[in-house]
């Protein structure tokens, strides 16, 4: 198995280099720096550019998985549509062609006869990269392809992708907004159970050379099947980087009664207020805002906070799938926050984690694949455990209250 998940970390590599060129190439800039001005003539033809970054890095990740294993590109989705209408009112679908002159050629079709710009997207579609990670040698176990079913976010927190802040500071590690929080999300499930197998979460811009201004990324895999748990964090522990062991909870939940248990969040800025305060009460000072859902819960695998939780009900199964597979590998995972709000602490039950094979009966649109709960992200179980019971009963003082 260790060659579907070698594909899709390459894939994920191969989506963050186009992710990279729309804003290093000089072309695909301009078209993307457009976005900040308000009032433009051409609003339509710069949004229909930005989704199709989007949507090219989601064919290029159906294409190469379909070309290595047959049949799975049908078995893929994702937020994006490939089809776009262009200011001739022709009705285009966008794929990835046999050659980069014919990918040029359909690009400028969308982009209205933009050669230039459809030439250098063109090139960063069809550009191989040189991959090597022998740590993905190391998973040795079959998962049947017939099983698999992949939710994709090409470029999850699209608004930092255009917006590009390059000199946001981090907050113990957590950036709260910038192009750090834009990741590329790839998640396989089994279409049978619904259950997470694998993740990729790569992160184009993870740091800046600030010399020559070039981004450089990261990515994060777990593969969770049956009793086999890998993930790229342990791996890269056992090379003497344990990143693991920022988690402040691992050690302190086995303490005596009179030990105060202390947690750390990332939430959303928009987040309700009835949430902030009763996590203020429950993590005091460690509770961080962030931007993107992808970045949030890559916070979680990282150990840079224990829980991510978010209330409302905009995130999709396109932004959870992968993370929550690699949470799984750890000993964590995800699950629906409404959910858990009506457990019962002395009695329990078993948590509602999330499932990515049905959608929300009578939901239209993409509220079919919404995560209508909620969502709490977390790095194990029994830290869950404690964690909730305290959020519950911060919530009820807090309605009690008002």
């Amino acid at each position: 198995m260790s060659e579907i998940l070698r594909e899709l970390v390459y894939v994920s590599e191969k989506a963050a280099n186009i992710a990279r060129a729309c804003r290093q190439q000089e072309s695909l800039f301009q078209l993307l720096i457009e976005e900040k001005k308000d009032g433009e003539k051409n609003k339509k033809f710069i949004n229909d550019f930005k989704t199709l970054a989007d949507v090219l890095v989601q064919e290029v990740i159906k294409q190469n998985m379909g070309n290595k294993f047959p049949g799975l590109e049908n078995h893929i989705y994702g937020e994006e549509s490939n089809e776009f209408t262009n200011e001739l009112g022709e009705k285009i679908t966008v794929k990835v062609c046999p050659t980069e002159e014919e990918t040029a050629q359909l690009l400028s079709k969308v982009l209205s006869g933009n050669k230039l710009a459809s030439e250098a997207l063109a090139h960063a579609v069809h550009q191989d990269i040189s991959f090597t990670d022998p740590t993905l040698d190391l998973v040795k176990i079959n998962i049947p392809q017939d099983i698999m079913g992949m939710w994709v976010d090409p470029i999850d927190s699209t608004y930092q992708y255009i917006k590009g802040s390059a000199d946001i500071k981090p907050n113990q590690g957590i950036f709260p907004c910038g192009l750090q929080c834009v990741t590329i999300l790839i998640g396989v499930y089994d279409r049978q159970t619904g259950v997470p197998l694998i993740g990729v979460i790569n992160q184009p811009f993870a740091s800046q050379d600030l010399k020559t201004l070039r981004w450089k990324g990261q990515y994060f895999w777990g593969l969770s099947y049956m009793d086999f748990n890998i993930h790229s964090l342990q791996l890269s522990s056992e090379n003497g980087n344990n990143r693991e062991a920022v988690s402040q909870m691992t050690e302190e939940a086995s303490s005596g009664p009179k030990f105060i248990q202390h947690f750390s969040a990332v939430i959303s800025t928009s987040e309700k207020d009835t949430i902030k305060t009763a996590l203020s009460n429950v993590c005091g000072e460690n509770v961080y805002g962030a931007a993107g859902a992808g970045y949030k819960s890559l916070c979680v695998v990282q150990g840079l906070v224990d829980v991510y939780i978010f209330s409302e009900d905009t995130t999709f199964k396109w932004d959870s799938c992968a993370a929550h597979a690699i949470l799984k590998s750890i000993g964590g995972g995800m699950v629906d926050l409404k959910e858990c709000l009506k457990r019962k602490s002395e009695t329990g039950f078993d948590l509602p984690h999330l499932l990515y094979n049905v959608d929300n009966q009578g939901a239209t649109g993409i509220d079919r694949w919404a995560n209508k709960g909620g969502l709490v992200a977390y790095r194990s179980q029994k830290q869950l455990e404690t964690f909730l019971d305290l959020l519950i009963k911060n919530l009820s003082l807090s309605s009690t209250l008002t």
